[in-house]
């Protein structure tokens, strides 16, 4: 079913339904192509015939076209060259290329015992002739031979505009499995023969089924199923995935299997946009690869995976317009002195999002999400870029201690093999000293990507960068790694402090690890400081530095940087 054969299938398919006729084919003798749609008992015989005459109607059109520019020609009355009775009446419409000349026609068909076609019927041959020729000189997927996304959705749109408001049309999304493990493995070249594998499969399951087959992008194809119920486009998906399955893709002599993921949605031609379905679709599709691949989901409102995808997909979009509009802002929450009387002049980098309201949205919100979706390396490396850019341009005041900041960094940054070159190509750029830069990890961070890690802290430990084990004591074995990784602080969890007045065991940890960082040469810092009496019990426990609300709330970044922004430590 490649972008020729799928645009002419529906198009003789709308075509009959348009002009309500018996039967409806297409024929290009240049290219010996001969497409044909009948749905009655007889149309073996009305093929036959259409077969047989194909040639004669070539012949009359191109006489017609010469004295009427393409137009279509009725012919009600025909009869075989040898006589007899009457065997239909004919409506033939020449199909134009971009030159105004034509090489293929329409040929539409009505039983002797029907009405003839009139005026009305030629006018909207000559429509439907026009949308042909436009939607067939649209490209085709050069992978594929497919039809791209552009030409699937002016055909989708030409295909609703004649159904009833009260039909039921389907729209099925697929993903190939696994398909960036081919290519990282065998390379782009074959990772583009499976696609062009499972495109055929596709072509060749959907043969005799009135669909429009898309390849949308990489690994990810659309099938639109025109009047068509959900169940039943399920059965469609379900028989697709194991038509991929049963296609052998062979390298040499290795057979390598492939699957793919269907999700399925319904589209009700006065409701749901094809958009709309389609990201529905596209949903379901993701939630069948959540549950182990190679399968088929619908969409459902109530299903709770599909609700959280669903969510999902909205939140990324628009924390990606945020990013694109620059409705973000990077904040500054104080980490000041506990012990001795000192001004202010270190900062956690954190990072608010500004939604369409002009409102700011907390990480809570969105940090899961793009965590799924695997945005952290952007937002990482867009949060590191605005603090050096606002450090290069930030005044120096003579007797005022730099302001120095603290910046936490995720695991797929770490991992990312360019993280690091990006990172020290940044610091040069700017010219900010590593000793004004703090990195906060997780255990889970470092010890997940340890020699990652380790080639981070003694790169940038030599810039002078420090580095701080954030969410200390959540983890189950940062005693087992404090020794292997030059960490300058310890940021003991949030959970330990909000109940350190009434809690003993909460303040034994704390105690304990004041005296661990105390003897392995790193300073302790206390995270959801919220009130002052927790001030005054981490000060007995000997915690060097504070950071929550009752040592001071985020500021925008801009505040802190002003002239009056240092304050002195008010303990």
């Amino acid at each position: 079913m490649d972008l020729a054969s799928s645009t002419i299938r529906q198009f003789l398919i709308e075509a009959q339904r348009r002009v309500s006729c018996h039967a409806a084919a297409f024929i290009a003798p240049s290219r010996d192509q001969f497409d044909f749609h009948c749905d009655a008992p007889d149309a073996k015989e009305i093929e036959e015939m259409l077969r047989g005459i194909g040639d004669t109607f070539m012949a009359q059109a191109r006489l017609h076209a010469s004295n009427d520019a393409c137009s279509p020609l009725i012919r009600n009355k025909v009869r075989y060259e040898n006589g007899g009775p009457l065997i239909g009446r004919f409506l033939v419409a020449p199909i134009p290329d971009a030159s105004g000349d034509f090489s293929s026609i329409v040929i539409l068909f009505r039983l002797m015992t029907s009405g003839g076609f009139n005026e009305e019927h030629l006018r909207q041959a000559a429509q439907l002739a026009r949308q042909l020729a436009a939607m067939s000189s649209l490209p085709a997927d050069p992978v594929t031979g497919l039809m791209a996304r552009e030409s699937m959705e002016k055909l989708v749109s030409w295909r609703l505009q004649s159904l009833g408001d009260g039909c039921e049309s389907s729209v099925l999304y697929g993903d190939i499995d696994q398909l960036r493990l081919v290519n990282d493995l065998l390379g782009f070249e074959v990772g583009d023969r499976a696609i062009a594998t499972v495109a055929h499969a596709l072509a060749a399951g959907l043969a005799n089924e009135d669909a429009v087959l898309s390849r949308i992008s990489g690994d990810r194809f659309t099938v639109f199923l025109p009047d068509c119920t959900l169940q039943r486009a399920q059965n469609i998906a379900a028989r697709l995935r194991e038509a991929v399955q049963a296609r052998p893709f062979a390298i040499g002599d290795e057979s390598i299997p492939l699957s793919i993921c269907f999700g399925a949605a319904v589209l009700g031609n006065g409701g749901r946009s094809f958009e709309h379905s389609l990201a529905g679709a596209e949903v379901a599709c993701k939630a069948a690869k959540d549950r182990g691949r190679n399968r088929v989901e619908i969409y459902h409102v109530s299903d709770t995976s599909i609700i959280r995808r669903r969510d999902d997909f909205s939140i990324v979009g628009r924390l990606r317009s945020a990013f694109e509009e620059g409705r973000y802002q990077i904040m500054g929450q104080p980490i000041a002195s506990l012990l001795t009387p000192d001004s202010v002049h270190r900062y956690e980098m954190l990072l608010r999002i500004i939604d369409e309201k002009g409102r700011l949205v907390l990480p809570a919100h969105f940090m899961s999400s793009a965590t799924r979706y695997q945005l952290l390396p952007q937002i990482d490396r867009r949060v590191i870029s605005d603090v050096l850019n606002h450090l290069r341009a930030a005044p120096t005041r003579p007797g005022v201690k730099p302001l120095h900041v603290s910046i936490n960094l995720s695991g797929p940054t770490i991992a990312d093999d360019t993280f690091l070159d990006w990172l020290q190509a940044q610091l040069d750029e700017t010219g900010v000293g590593g000793d004004r830069l703090t990195f906060d990890l997780t255990e889970t961070v470092a010890v997940g990507n340890m020699a990652q890690t380790q080639l981070l802290m003694s790169k940038l430990g030599a810039r002078g960068c420090r580095f701080a084990l954030d969410d200390f004591g959540t983890g189950l074995s940062s005693l087992t790694h404090l020794k292997d990784l030059p960490f300058s602080s310890l940021k003991i969890d949030g959970s330990f402090i909000r109940d350190i007045r009434h809690n003993e065991r909460s303040q034994s940890l704390v105690r304990a690890v004041a005296q661990l960082a105390s003897a392995m040469g790193m300073e302790t810092i206390a995270e959801y400081v919220e009130t002052p009496e927790i001030c005054m019990r981490l000060i007995e426990l000997q915690v060097e530095f504070g950071q929550g609300y009752a040592i001071g709330k985020p500021r925008p970044i801009n505040g802190i940087l002003a002239p009056a922004a240092n304050l002195l430590h008010a303990s």
